[in-house]
C-alpha cells in the first residue's frame, strides 16, 4: 500500500526508488492488453497477477478447498482430465524446461502472498517502474500483504457490468469446458466456485475505498470502454498520472506471446499456460487497444442473450460501478 511519511522513512532502507504501479482489475477489463502495453515502456519490470496465482493456491489448486461441494468437485475432476490430455502434457514438459532457464518465471506452487510482498519490497536496481497487473478479488481480505514501499500507485479498471458480464461468462462457458451445457443452463455464478463471480463490483469498490483512505496519492479509475476508444487521449492522462514519460509508440506494440514470455515476471502456468487459453489469448495477440464492437452499455457479444442469472448480478453490480464510473479518468 502507498505509505504514510513516517512509514516511507522507515522502509527507505528496504525499497528502491522504483514505483511499484499496481493495475487492479475484474475479469474482462482489458487488463491484460494494458499491461503488454506497460512492458515496452523503458526501464519498466512487469508482473502477471502474482497475487491470484497465490489465491489459486488457496483455492483451485487446494484438495481442501469446498471439499464435498459438488461443484468444486466437479471442478477438479474436469482439471485432472485435462491434466492427463497429451496437449497438457506437451505444456507441462515445455513448463519445466522454461522454468529451469527463465530467471523470470516461478514455480506455481511457490506462489504464496508472504513471498509475493517480500519480492514486490526488494531493491531494484536500474529501474523506474515496476508494474503489477493482478485481480481486486485476489487482494482484498490480504491487504496486509501488500508491499510496504516509499513509491506507490493504484489503477483499478472498470467496464459497464452489461458489457463485461457476458464477455466474462463467454470466457468461462469455454475456459471451464462448460459449454457442453447450453448458454442459458450454463450459470456463471454456480459453476466458477474460485472466483466471487456475483461480487466483482462490490469488492472493486471496496479496495478503492481502501485505497482512497489508505494510500497518500489517489487511486486512479479507468473505464477500459473509454481507453479502448481512444487511446490516443486517455493513454497520455493515464501516464501523466502516474509519472510514466509518454510516447505516441506506446499506442503499438509487438504482437504475440513471445514479448510476454520475455518480459513478465509471475507464475510460470499463468504467464506460459493462461496465456495461451481464451482467457487471454486475444490479449496476447494484440498489437493495440481494439475499439469497442458494440455501444458502451450494451452486451459485447450480440450473439449471446443476457440470461436470468446475468441480469440478476449485473442489476446488484450497477450502483457499484455508476460510484466509481462518475469518479473515473477523463
Amino acid at each position: 500500500m502507498q505509505l504514510t511519511k513516517q512509514s516511507k522513512m522507515n522502509s527507505a532502507n528496504s525499497s528502491s526508488d522504483a514505483t511499484v504501479v499496481f493495475i487492479w482489475s475484474i475479469p474482462r477489463t482489458c487488463s491484460t492488453a494494458l499491461l503488454k502495453c506497460l512492458t515496452f515502456v523503458d526501464n519498466v519490470d512487469a508482473w502477471m497477477e502474482p497475487y491470484q496465482s497465490a489465491h489459486f493456491n488457496d483455492t483451485w489448486y487446494n484438495p481442501e478447498f469446498r471439499k464435498g461441494d459438488p461443484v468444486a468437485e466437479r471442478m477438479r475432476e474436469d482439471l485432472a482430465k485435462n491434466e492427463g490430455s497429451e496437449s497438457m502434457k506437451a505444456l507441462r514438459r515445455e513448463i519445466a524446461e522454461k522454468l529451469r532457464t527463465s530467471p523470470n518465471l516461478i514455480a506455481q506452487k511457490d506462489m504464496s502472498y508472504q513471498w509475493i510482498k517480500k519480492q514486490l519490497e526488494l531493491p531494484i536496481q536500474g529501474k523506474s517502474f515496476v508494474i503489477v497487473k493482478d485481480h481486486s478479488s485476489a487482494i482484498v481480505d490480504h491487504f496486509h500483504d501488500l508491499p510496504d514501499v516509499p513509491n506507490c500507485r493504484h489503477v483499478l479498471l472498470i467496464r459497464h457490468p452489461r458489457e463485461l458480464y457476458v464477455s466474462f461468462k463467454a470466457m468461462i462457458w469455454k475456459r471451464l469446458g462448460l459449454d457442453n451445457l447450453s448458454w442459458e443452463s450454463c450459470d456463471v455464478v454456480d459453476n466458477v466456485p474460485f472466483i466471487p463471480v456475483k461480487d466483482l463490483y462490490q469488492i472493486q469498490n471496496r479496495l478503492w475505498k481502501h485505497l482512497e483512505k489508505s494510500s497518500e496519492d489517489k487511486p486512479i479509475l479507468l473505464d477500459t470502454f473509454d481507453l479502448c476508444s481512444k487511446p490516443e487521449i486517455i493513454l497520455p492522462k493515464l501516464f501523466e498520472k502516474l509519472g510514466i514519460p509518454y510516447k505516441e509508440s506506446y499506442l503499438e506494440w509487438e504482437a504475440g506471446d513471445a514479448v510476454l514470455e520475455s518480459k513478465l515476471k509471475g507464475s510460470a502456468e499463468m504467464i506460459l499456460l493462461e496465456t495461451k487459453t481464451n482467457v487471454m489469448e486475444r490479449a496476447v495477440r494484440s498489437s493495440r487497444f481494439e475499439p469497442p464492437k458494440q455501444p458502451w452499455g450494451t452486451a459485447a457479444r450480440s450473439d449471446l442473450e443476457i440470461t436470468p442469472e446475468l441480469e440478476e448480478i449485473i442489476d446488484a453490480a450497477m450502483p457499484y460501478y455508476e460510484e466509481m464510473f462518475a469518479r473515473r479518468l477523463l
